[in-house]
């Protein structure tokens, strides 16, 4: 009898946690489904009925009078990681519904992330006892909002003056010229973003909240999978963590292997579930960016075509370099593996950049068939500097410059040296110093003025 009763409720709590199981899992496709279909019809829907109307001359609603919420991009991720953590029993459950929205709509994340964990976020936030500011954190927040700041302000919106005119007008450019606006535009964009990600951590650091880091010297890397680990960190951190290894141990895709594995060969079985999951995470990587074809295919499909590429001549690659003796630790190697991502990622920034894929063919089309034209490289500088203030020549230095200062600071970043660090802990002199040279070039170097146009951080529109 008691055996009995001891198996009868064994048997129950089994079936309870089917029940309950089934019940979480119902909610948790439901909160996804909710908050996918919000982030579609505020960013995707309108300019999807548009084009649809356009091409199949229909007049569908196009949902015109909708207002983009802010940071809808990031926290409808966020929100999404925080019921999957829970479901999957990672977290517990929020009682209170303000932890939630506060979660989700951290102010030091909402605009360009980075994509934060409830876990390692919220414990910051509402830790019982108030964490003290000490003055050497203060000061090492208050450099690094100060170097955020120069980024922008003394970088990225002056060597934007550059790049938005040759983007705007390409067609009556030269190659010579389309090729600087497209090196231009990677230190606008590496600038711009990063510079965000100072500001924010700086003022994170004021508050006591250590955020996730988003970059970590990504020109270094040697190939493109290992720049994305070192670019917006966290939103491929996101991604993999919630959508490809899912993917990857869901049954369709286990079954799709075994079948390969029998049908095929086992590296087939092996490998082309991953390729296939690598292309889905791509796919969205892209479309998070926006809606347009040129952010899917940029930052998405070409990456994927980038990664995939790389991997299947991986074997003849090897060969290569073994026929050649090439020392794949000499820093040669490492400087040209650098140089080769940097172009690679330049060229899919064209597409990044371009309101369409036609003015994108457009613009590379310059660079084979616009020449070279080194007066009017001057003539791009020239006009730059009415805006800038100075003269073409000083300009065109001052560009130069800025390329050198951004790759010796992440090369300095890259041996394990913080500069923050190593002026504070050598006294005031060294302290007051780097200050005074932040507060100084922002204030002569900063895009400021009356024909000056104040420009966003560039991922405010994702």
């Amino acid at each position: 009898m008691t055996a009995h009763k001891a198996l009868a409720t064994k048997e129950e709590r089994k079936e309870k946690k089917e029940y309950y199981g089934k019940k979480q899992r119902f909610y948790l496709i439901l909160a996804i489904v909710i908050n996918v279909f919000i982030l579609f019809l505020c960013k995707y829907y309108g300019k999807l009925s548009i084009n649809l109307n356009h091409t199949f001359h229909v007049n569908i609603w196009t949902a015109e009078n909708i207002i983009l919420p802010l940071g809808i991009s990031y926290y409808s991720l966020q929100l999404i990681g925080y019921i999957t953590d829970v479901q999957r029993d990672v977290i517990q459950a929020e009682r209170n519904p303000l932890k939630v929205i506060l979660y989700g709509v951290f102010f030091l994340s909402i605009m360009q992330g980075p994509f934060n964990r409830y876990e390692t976020l919220m414990p910051q936030i509402c830790r019982d006892k108030k964490s003290k500011l000490d003055f050497v954190t203060a000061k090492k927040a208050i450099l690094r909002i100060l170097w955020g700041y120069v980024k922008k302000k003394c970088i990225a919106d002056q060597v934007g003056i550059l790049v938005n005119e040759v983007f705007s007008n390409y067609r009556n450019y030269s190659g010579s010229a389309i090729i600087l606006a497209t090196f231009c535009f990677a230190i606008q964009l590496y600038a711009d973003f990063a510079g965000y990600m100072d500001i924010m951590a700086g003022i994170g650091q004021l508050f006591g909240i250590e955020i996730p880091e988003n970059f970590h010297q990504p020109f270094f890397s040697r190939k493109i999978s290992e720049f994305w680990q070192k670019w917006h960190i966290s939103l491929g951190a996101w991604l993999k963590g919630y959508v490809f290894y899912p993917v990857l141990k869901s049954h369709v895709f286990k079954d799709f292997g075994k079948w390969l594995t029998q049908t095929v060969s086992k590296e087939a079985g092996r490998n082309i579930p991953t390729y296939v999951g690598m292309l889905i995470l791509w796919t969205l990587i892209g479309t998070w960016h926006g809606a347009g074809i040129t952010y899917v295919f940029s930052v998405g499909l070409l990456q994927f075509f980038y990664i995939f590429m790389g991997k299947i001549t991986a074997p003849v690659s090897a060969k290569v370099k073994a026929a050649l003796k090439i020392n794949e630790d000499s820093l040669g190697w490492h400087v040209f593996q650098s140089c080769r991502v940097t172009v690679l990622m330049m060229f899919a920034w064209i597409f990044f950049n371009s309101p369409s894929m036609k003015d994108a063919f457009g613009f590379i089309g310059r660079i084979f068939c616009g020449g070279i034209n080194v007066s009017q490289v001057t003539q791009i500088f020239t006009e730059g500097s009415a805006l800038a203030g100075i003269s073409g020549a000083i300009f065109m230095f001052y560009i130069l410059l800025c390329a050198v200062i951004l790759v010796c600071v992440d090369l300095i970043h890259e041996k394990g040296v913080s500069i923050r660090d190593s002026a504070i802990s050598r006294g005031y002199i060294a302290e007051c110093v780097l200050f005074f040279t932040l507060i100084f070039a922002l204030i002569v170097f900063g895009a400021y003025g009356s024909q000056y146009n104040p420009s966003n951080f560039i991922y405010f529109e994702f």
